[in-house]
């Protein structure tokens, strides 16, 4: 019988992994919460609508534009995210 202990580095990327899980619930959630949606087409002969979110922050434009990229990326439409600031476009070429 061994009483082998669980080398150092396996508890920290358990908790790495449960750490970061536990975050992005709530930034997938505020990405879809915070911002208004709506889908417009910007000229009668487009096929592809333009995804648009707009934030009431400029700071969330910032923090969410990662997700606005892949929610381009995946869902193979362009998407823009509008702040007080300047807006943030992303496109669904890789």
């Amino acid at each position: 019988m061994t009483t082998d202990k669980p080398k150092w580095w396996q508890s920290w990327m358990v908790y790495t992994l449960i750490g970061l899980l536990l975050t992005l619930g709530p930034y997938v959630g505020g990405y879809f919460l915070l911002g208004r949606y709506d889908s417009v087409r910007e000229s009668p002969f487009d096929t592809s609508p333009v995804t648009i979110r707009q934030f009431d922050y400029h700071i969330l434009g910032i923090v969410f534009g990662p997700l606005g990229w892949a929610e381009a990326k995946v869902r193979g439409v362009r998407v823009s995210l509008f702040t007080p600031g300047p807006p943030h476009d992303y496109r669904p070429g890789w």
